[in-house]
């Protein structure tokens, strides 16, 4: 069994037409893919403003957060809009080269995501089950080091599987005129499976049941502690925490069925709704991380306010406090 990711149906009669076919399952999955692309722009862009300019901000758990809110911003931009537009004509009309380039780009910068995912459980794993020695361990340069490591790992290693498709090294035929599409061999299928998906579940799986069993833990000792006695520093990390595996959490959710549906392509290719569902929720997921911070941290809220007031254009950033004591 191949291992083929597309979006063209062979089985069409209508199949890369130069028509459009406009049917109510297009046009939802238009307006929804248009809408969440606004969204996880916006959304992240606010997000990137805020932690590069506030110094405040400039710990290593937001550089996480901010080469996250990076990936997702440029999917929103990048991969968004071109799959918006395939919603409405399943066939790619730009050309080879630019079928190969939009495959270059959106593998990296979902990869991206899964890898800044990943360094956001080590990071809450070293915060959590070794805060003692969390600051040495976790440092801006180390931080930084990682994040760079962790974007070249994606560059190089999703240029393998789109060249040797593009080489024809798999054997695959092309079946449907104009499809754009990245075709694997078993093998290779296989071992993308491995390292994109299984792997990386498995790790995260680990790292946080770990950190629910050391926070219960602490939880049950800090319980005989009053809340004046508890450092404001812990409960920040206890909150970031909460937050993050929140993000993991949603990051699963979305993700997933998506995995489990390319087990099975054949099928979902002869069901359009249920692929555009499947690739709604997995979109969705580079939209929802800003959402979750609105939520959870007060000093993003009083970030975005200042961003969307000019206030940082009228006065230093320096002179904000977003942290007052009250919180």
């Amino acid at each position: 069994m191949e291992y083929i990711e597309h979006h063209c149906f062979p089985s069409w009669n209508t199949s890369c037409s130069l028509d459009l076919h406009l049917n109510y399952v297009n046009v939802l999955f238009f307006l929804y893919i248009s809408t969440i692309s606004v969204l996880t722009v916006c959304g992240n862009l606010l997000v990137i403003i805020s932690i590069t300019v506030f110094k405040q901000l400039h710990t290593p758990t937001n550089l996480l957060i901010l080469s996250l809110a990076v990936s997702d911003f440029l999917v929103g931009i990048c991969v968004m809009p071109v799959e918006s537009v395939r919603s409405i004509n399943s066939c790619f009309y730009m050309g080879k080269s630019h079928c190969r380039i939009f495959h270059i780009i959106m593998y990296i910068l979902l990869y991206a995501s899964l890898i800044n995912i990943i360094l956001v459980a080590i990071d809450r794993y070293f915060a959590v089950c070794d805060p003692l020695l969390y600051m040495s361990k976790m440092t801006m340069r180390k931080t930084l080091i990682c994040i760079s490591l962790g974007w070249t790992i994606c560059i190089f290693y999703n240029l393998v599987p789109v060249n040797f498709g593009n080489l024809n090294l798999t054997g695959t035929t092309v079946i449907c005129f104009r499809e754009c599409a990245v075709a694997m061999s078993n093998a290779l299928g296989s071992a993308d499976l491995i390292v994109s998906f299984i792997t990386p579940c498995i790790m995260m799986f680990i790292l946080y049941v770990r950190i629910f069993t050391v926070a219960l833990r602490q939880a049950k000792s800090i319980s005989n502690i009053t809340k004046k006695n508890l450092k404001s520093s812990r409960k920040s990390e206890v909150k970031a925490t909460k937050t993050l595996s929140t993000i993991v959490f949603v990051y699963f959710i979305c993700w997933v069925p998506w995995y489990i549906g390319m087990l099975n392509m054949k099928q979902f290719q002869k069901s359009p709704v249920k692929l555009s569902a499947l690739l709604c929720l997995f979109y969705t997921n580079s939209c929802i991380n800003p959402f979750i911070y609105a939520i959870s941290y007060p000093w993003f809220k009083r970030s975005v306010k200042l961003i969307v007031s000019l206030k940082i254009l009228q006065t230093s950033t320096n002179q904000f406090n977003l942290f007052p004591e009250d919180c």
